[in-house]
């Protein structure tokens, strides 16, 4: 046997069948399935690929972009839901005003809003005394438990004059109070007027 028929049948063994060629790769398979089936993909929804200099490197590099892309998109959505859930309005109850609708009557709560540190404690107070005024002449019944949305519900059931006061009462209340927000000279003015409507009727 000369020294080819020898190294022939050397070659035969497996161990070899990547170097001569008879088994396949089957990532290389793998991934030249992936690259026709996205260049396929793109020719038909007529999706132009960037160029590239090394063969399919163009192609994996797009296709990495897409998928990149998609992640930000989907990450942003999630951002936001969770920024707009985060926002959505708590529900403020009397139960932290309460003790003062019990132990104050309705000109100390207006005298202590006349001397009142600053504004949004002035508001504070004026709001306790419009609350303890209608629960005094019997138009509203309060509880810790009760919200504005159920004291407007009975004031438009027992005393319907005073529901559009009440509501411009208790926005400004909220702005200020919960808000932190600066009252203008315009909005003051306005909730003043709001709350003499309601209390000096009583």
């Amino acid at each position: 046997m000369n020294f080819q028929d020898a190294m022939n049948d050397v070659l035969q063994s497996s161990r070899y069948d990547f170097l001569t060629g008879r088994r396949v790769d089957i990532r290389d398979t793998i991934d030249e399935l992936l690259n026709r089936f996205f260049i396929w993909l793109f020719d038909n929804f007529s999706i132009n690929i960037p160029g590239g200099t090394g063969g399919n490197t163009g192609v994996i590099t797009f296709i990495f972009t897409v998928i990149a892309v998609a992640l930000v998109a989907v990450a942003g959505f999630v951002l936001i839901r969770a920024y707009l859930r985060s926002r959505v309005a708590v529900r403020h109850t009397l139960h932290d005003i309460f003790e003062e609708l019990r132990n104050h009557t309705v000109a100390e709560l207006l005298e202590l809003s006349r001397t009142a540190r600053n504004r949004r404690v002035a508001v504070r107070y004026k709001y306790i005394a419009v609350i303890l005024s209608l629960n005094e002449r019997d138009i509203i019944v309060i509880e810790p438990s009760a919200t504005n949305a159920i004291i407007l519900r009975q004031i438009k059931a027992a005393a319907p004059e005073y529901s559009m006061p009440f509501s411009q009462i208790a926005d400004t209340f909220h702005l200020a109070w919960f808000g932190h927000k600066n009252l203008s000279d315009d909005v003051l003015g306005r909730f003043d007027s709001a709350v003499d409507r309601v209390v000096k009727h009583a």
